[in-house]
């Protein structure tokens, strides 16, 4: 199932929203500078939009203005207050809560192609992505929420960077929850990895160019 609109000429919606993704991420540690911060939240705002447009969310006005207005205001929050503060750990919230249904409509786009082709290969990609830059701003929540340091170092701007370290289960120690609860959701990111990558990722790769069994959609 294709849709006809296009971010880029030639590239397909999932192509656009990983790139964007990506983008996001490649600029999420460079917040101290000017520059990258403004294209960063620029980016994060145009990959909200792909996600809603690619994945057909934007057919559900109700879901889509309620998720949309969820994004906008944690956006304006983020941008507002200290990533420490509780209005920060709620723009955060909200983000992810954005993002989670993004991913969940994405997941379902993709279970309805009837073959496994490149699309369906970027949708998937992109979904795992999303599964990281959502644990990151759960992360990000944790930082605004609790009183005491969640990660050691303190680095505001290192849940992004640490969160695809353990979704990919790297493990290379530079950074450690200290918080118990950060402990606790770094443990499921980790399993949630792990399954993503040896069932769903590895399944639609080994399909691919194959049209799926009918009882999988």
């Amino acid at each position: 199932m294709h849709s006809r609109w296009r971010f880029i000429p030639g590239l397909d919606q999932f192509g656009a929203l990983l790139c964007l993704l990506l983008l996001s991420f490649l600029l999420a540690g460079l917040s101290g500078l000017a520059w990258p911060t403004l294209v960063g939240a620029l980016a994060n705002i145009a990959a909200v939009v792909a996600g809603f447009s690619a994945t057909g969310l934007r057919d559900d006005r109700v879901r889509t203005g309620i998720f949309m207005s969820l994004a906008v205001i944690g956006f304006v929050l983020i941008g507002i207050f200290e990533s420490t503060s509780i209005g920060g750990g709620i723009g955060a919230s909200l983000q992810a809560l954005a993002l989670g249904a993004i991913l969940g409509a994405l997941v379902r786009r993709v279970l309805q192609h009837d073959s496994v082709t490149i699309a369906t290969l970027m949708g998937v990609i992109s979904a795992y992505v999303l599964i990281g830059l959502i644990f990151a701003w759960v992360y990000y929540a944790l930082i605004g929420f609790r009183p005491a340091p969640v990660l050691d170092p303190p680095d505001t701007d290192l849940p992004v960077y640490f969160s695809f370290v353990v979704l990919s289960t790297l493990g290379f120690g530079d950074i450690s929850p200290v918080d118990e609860l950060a402990q606790r959701i770094t443990a499921l990111e980790a399993i949630t990895g792990q399954i993503f990558l040896a069932t769903v990722v590895a399944r639609f790769v080994s399909m691919y160019g194959q049209d799926r069994p009918r009882g999988s959609r």
